[in-house]
């Protein structure tokens, strides 16, 4: 059977105008065709990509993982920013990476991590004056920033280091979506966008070398964190990681950890802060916790209100695209593929079909009450992937998020910005183009207590 090919296909550059353009608007309007296959063909300029629109088919491709797929297109033009790092890694090389690494996302480091974002969130919230307008997306992203680098390599970001993180993130991950969508060589030609990413590239590179370089200078103190086990970890020949692997994985877990983050923690705030009655059931929630207790994991994961909140943000504003590249002729629902063939999978179009979530642009929580989630189909809600590349440090972020969440909720009433139009920019993550909140006060009896 032959894949049906989606409409507005340019001559020569295919459907990469629509994928730069309005990229998710694109993806959202592929789940239309579903009902003619599973898999429906794109052009990214002359090279053919399939995308898959099916749970099924899309946890045929994911489970057990690396056995008939390769990480794709996508991870290989990501591979410039990230090396061979376990984002980009597949196979034996994935596995190997992925038992170096376990060590720094035990149960104590989960609840190391909570009280680090406990501590920072609490210092961030006792910043705030009332009916100051702050730009919530940027302090998100410091505060996601700080909690990776404190919880993962036992270190705190200087300013300049944060703020060149922050800069020049989204130049990167602009350029990495670019140079997959767009035909292959444009990223040597001296165009603007490549000397930014070039910039970029040194300037993120200087940063994670700096974090490499004090932790060596030690006098042999052990932190027990990511960077501990990377310069401990052994490949299976027993020989020590080379230091551009090293590098490569702080590069990914600075990266994931923190973008990522922050565009959850900023929606979240945007949609319980819209929605009065929402805001007030998590408040009450959080309000259960002990104010002046250290948090643990199992005390923030425990928030159901606001795990649900969370759960429905990873849904509503989810990764646009990720790919995998066949390793030998495969079939995927009703279509058979080539070896070689790219293929995509989008969360945001499967997050956001009326099938699997009705009234899919509806922030609603309760959709993962025990009641009525069990009725989402394995594959159609995949916020960390599934099968071998799973994410890592998938409970670490989840409770770095609800601990997050609880701190500032408990403290403070946050009011958007009346007619400031929050837009949805997909680079390779889905953050607002800005977030302007005002801090209200809480009614005295709760301030007392939060406080």
């Amino acid at each position: 059977m032959k894949s049906p090919t989606a409409p507005g296909r340019w001559p020569v550059l295919g459907h990469a105008p629509a994928l730069i353009t309005r990229r998710l608007q694109f993806l959202s309007s592929l789940s239309s065709l579903s009902s003619v296959g599973e898999v429906v063909r794109i052009r990214l300029g002359p090279i053919p990509a399939y995308v898959v629109t099916s749970p099924a088919a899309v946890q045929k491709l994911l489970v057990p993982g690396d056995r008939d797929y390769d990480r794709g297109r996508l991870m290989a033009k990501a591979s410039v920013w990230f090396g061979d790092s376990l984002l980009t890694s597949h196979g034996p090389s994935h596995e190997q990476q992925r038992r170096s690494l376990r060590s720094a996302f035990t149960s104590e480091q989960v609840d190391s991590h909570v009280r680090h974002v406990q501590d920072s969130a609490r210092t961030l919230v006792k910043s705030w004056t009332p009916g100051e307008m702050l730009a919530m997306d940027e302090l998100m992203k410091d505060l996601a920033l700080t909690n990776t680098a404190q919880s993962l390599f036992s270190t705190s970001l200087t300013t300049g280091s944060l703020e060149s993180i922050r800069l020049h993130m989204p130049a990167l991950f602009k350029s990495v979506i670019f140079r997959t969508i767009l035909p292959s060589g444009l990223e040597r030609m001296p165009t603007f966008g490549n000397f930014r990413f070039r910039k970029a590239m040194r300037s993120l590179d200087d940063a994670v070398a700096a974090i490499i370089a004090a932790r060596r200078a030690e006098s042999g103190d052990k932190h027990g964190d990511l960077l501990d086990s990377l310069l401990a970890a052994q490949d299976d020949q027993g020989n020590m990681l080379p230091d551009k692997q090293i590098r490569d994985h702080v590069m990914t877990m600075l990266v994931a950890g923190s973008e990522s983050t922050a565009a959850v923690l900023s929606w979240a705030l945007y949609e319980i802060f819209r929605d009065p009655d929402l805001a007030r059931r998590v408040r009450e929630e959080v309000g259960a916790l002990p104010a002046d207790q250290a948090f643990t994991a199992a005390d923030v994961l425990a928030l159901t209100c606001v795990n649900n909140v969370i759960s429905e943000t990873l849904r509503r504003y989810p990764v646009p695209f990720i790919m995998r590249r066949s390793l030998k002729p495969v079939r995927l629902g009703e279509i058979e593929l080539p070896a070689g063939a790219e293929i995509v999978y989008s969360p945001y179009l499967l997050h956001h079909d009326p099938r699997w979530f009705p009234d899919p642009l509806r922030f609603d929580p309760d959709r993962w009450s025990s009641e009525r989630h069990g009725s989402v189909p394995k594959g159609a809600y995949l916020p960390f992937g599934a099968g071998a590349h799973v994410c890592i440090g998938k409970r670490m972020a989840l409770a770095g998020l609800a601990t997050a969440l609880a701190v500032i909720c408990s403290h403070w009433q946050l009011e958007p910005v009346a007619g400031q139009r929050i837009r949805e920019v997909a680079t390779g993550t889905v953050h607002p183009n800005r977030m302007p909140m005002i801090p209200r006060r809480l009614p005295a009896d709760e301030w007392e207590r939060a406080a």
